[in-house]
């Protein structure tokens, strides 16, 4: 029994030896924080280039002419001297010709990345421009947001999301790790993700959506909208305009409180769809479903054949075109 109980008390003893070994090499982990601050002298509608290896990057407006740029970088590696050689070759530069600032960071070539032991790379850039000023930003592990501006803006991240609010201009916006939320913004709008879902409100333009990893959800912007998602469902809410949705993995509902401006075109491939519109809306419905029925609440003049998995016909005298399709699921027609 004796022997027994020093076992247990060594194995105990060694235990607890482990836990205090691992709890100080996570508290003397190192860490080294950079800060760079510039600003630049400029005109309305000129430039800011950033192309980042890592770190998100957030811009907005002021009313001033200058650029000014705030860079916080965190590094934490095996040791101080990893993490200075670290930021050493992978330096901020900053540069101005004419009126378009250009930031850059990219490791230096001929130097290589060593994965050995715990690490950390965060970064963040803050930058400021004249209310009208155009943008082009990428960076490789960060999201993005761009707000309270008037100019062209093109935003691309291979790990992070993207934000866009109150922006007047085209939007070009493509992650491939994360989601994109669009808020009150005007003008030509084109987003783009792999691995995020995409929510759109208010504003007005042209809207074109792509997913292949989330929800698609899009309420009171005008203007005609495609949207598009290979892996999730879509919601639209009250677009005015032409209305184009398509979905590969789920179903997809729609409603509209206004008579239809234009034609509408909902599909999937494996879901239901629901589209609900005030009582009085007149409209040319042609609905078909493989794998359910279809309804409608509003009366619909049946042209040709009639079917538990098909409609089509005027519904209140007729007008914009509406198609609704779907290989998996039922179509249902609702009164608001």
């Amino acid at each position: 029994m004796k022997s027994k109980n020093a076992l247990v008390h060594r194995l105990c003893f060694g235990f607890a030896v482990t836990i205090a070994l691992l709890a100080s090499t996570g508290s003397a982990r190192s860490e080294t924080e950079e800060t760079l601050d510039k600003t630049f002298t400029v005109v309305a509608g000129g430039r800011l280039v950033t192309d980042v290896d890592f770190g998100s990057i957030e811009v907005g407006s002021h009313s001033g002419n200058d650029v000014t740029i705030h860079v916080w970088r965190n590094v934490s590696r095996r040791n101080k001297a990893d993490e200075e050689k670290f930021l050493r070759e992978q330096p901020v530069t900053f540069s101005q010709e004419g009126n378009t600032v250009t930031i850059r960071s990219h490791r230096e070539s001929g130097t290589g990345w060593s994965w050995r032991g715990p690490q950390r790379t965060e970064g963040k850039y803050t930058i400021t421009v004249p209310a009208k000023f155009n943008v082009q930003l990428k960076t490789s592990g960060g999201g993005i947001e761009v707000h309270d501006l008037a100019g062209e803006v093109n935003a691309h991240t291979s790990g992070g999301g993207l934000k866009f609010d109150h922006l007047n201009g085209s939007v070009d916006g493509r992650t491939s790790g994360g989601g994109i939320r669009v808020g009150d913004c005007q003008g030509e709008i084109k987003i783009e993700t792999s691995g995020g879902g995409i929510h759109v409100t208010g504003g007005k333009g042209v809207l074109d959506g792509k997913t292949s990893g989330g929800s698609v959800e899009v309420s009171e912007f005008r203007g005609p909208a495609r949207v598009h998602s290979s892996g999730g469902g879509i919601t639209i809410e009250n677009v005015v305009g032409k209305v184009d949705g398509s979905t590969s993995g789920g179903s997809i509902s729609a409603s509209f409180s206004s008579p239809l401006s234009d034609d509408v075109r909902l599909e999937t491939s494996a879901g239901g769809v629901t589209m609900r519109v005030a009582a009085t809306s007149a409209f040319d419905l042609d609905a078909s479903t493989s794998g359910g029925g279809v309804d409608s609440e509003l009366p619909v003049t049946v042209v040709g054949k009639t079917g538990r998995n098909f409609l089509k016909g005027p519904v209140n005298g007729g007008g914009r075109s509406v198609l609704l399709r779907t290989s998996g699921g039922s179509i249902h027609v609702k009164k608001l």
